[in-house]
């Protein structure tokens, strides 16, 4: 569940060819919606969107005090989000 990104510096390697400078990776936090196709045969598609709806915000609800679900759900970062 992620669209928040996380800023992580590292120290350069020192065995490397750069100088002891730090570099910042960033890791970009993603929330994948599964819905199952086998579904659309019994289930009419609205049915199972909205179920996969509910299951997203019900992930989120369960881990809102996480801190990647803090900082994927705030809100500088709404606008960002990645699912």
């Amino acid at each position: 569940m992620e669209s928040s990104s996380v800023a992580i510096n590292a120290s350069a390697d020192s065995t490397t060819d750069h100088q002891d400078s730090e570099s910042s990776v960033v890791d970009t936090v993603v929330q994948y919606v599964v819905l199952r196709r086998d579904l659309i045969d019994t289930w009419p598609l609205g049915s199972v969107v909205t179920q996969g709806c509910h299951a997203s915000v019900a992930a989120i609800w369960s881990n809102k005090d996480d801190a990647h679900t803090l900082l994927y759900c705030s809100p500088s970062n709404l606008d960002s989000m990645h699912k």
